[in-house]
């Protein structure tokens, strides 16, 4: 199960992807630049979260 706030990788789109909203096996996700997309549950894998290197 995805939940809001999850990291994902698809093959349709390179780099990462943070979960923003899920209804149903639909999800919004949204990369670092603010791309959204809506995909389906099955099409993304989760990805362990990277931690921010400190400043």
């Amino acid at each position: 199960m995805v939940h809001v706030g999850d990291e994902v990788v698809l093959m349709s789109a390179a780099g990462r992807f943070t979960v923003v909203a899920v209804e149903g096996n639909v999800l919004t996700i949204e990369n670092a630049q603010g791309v959204r997309k809506t995909v389906l549950q099955a099409s993304v894998r989760t990805v362990e979260k990277r931690e921010m290197p400190p400043a």
